[in-house]
């Protein structure tokens, strides 16, 4: 399953018109390769690509190519760390953690899925990071399992 973030529209939603003339000709040239059975680098769809484009719609591309090269490089070094997490058995959540999100609740701003409640950013950043790490763990094990 492709998530969002796995997509050229997902990584980048931000792309406007113009900005889209670089996903298509990109597109047209991997449609026309795979149509005469060529095997083609990659690289190669990208340079076809770029050549068909206007300056305008290039200034366009390149602002969203740099998101989605980083966007990668960002998955890629998200990762290494969570294997090397999962490898030195880290977590990211603190003892009182766990504790101070529960008390937030007791304390809370009106009532239902409206309600609003205080906490330490710290807190919930460390248990969206042990969520993120979970994840990944996860998808390994699943993997895992998949290849057994």
């Amino acid at each position: 399953m492709t998530g969002p973030w796995e997509t050229f529209d997902g990584i980048v939603p931000e792309i406007q018109h113009e900005g889209l003339a670089f996903h298509a000709a990109f597109n047209e040239a991997r449609q026309a390769a795979r149509h005469v059975g060529e095997s083609t680098d990659v690289r190669e769809y990208g340079r076809w690509a770029w050549q068909q484009l206007t300056p305008v719609q290039r200034a366009y591309a390149l602002d969203s190519l740099f998101s989605a090269y980083f966007r990668r490089i960002h998955e890629e070094e998200t990762q290494l760390r969570h294997r090397a997490d999962t490898e030195a058995g880290r977590t990211y959540l603190h003892p009182d953690d766990l504790v101070t999100l529960s008390e937030s609740l007791l304390y809370q701003d009106g009532d239902g899925e409206g309600a609003t409640v205080t906490t330490l950013a710290s807190s919930l950043s460390n248990v969206l990071a042990e969520l993120e790490l979970l994840r990944y763990q996860l998808c390994q094990a699943h993997a895992v399992a998949e290849d057994e």
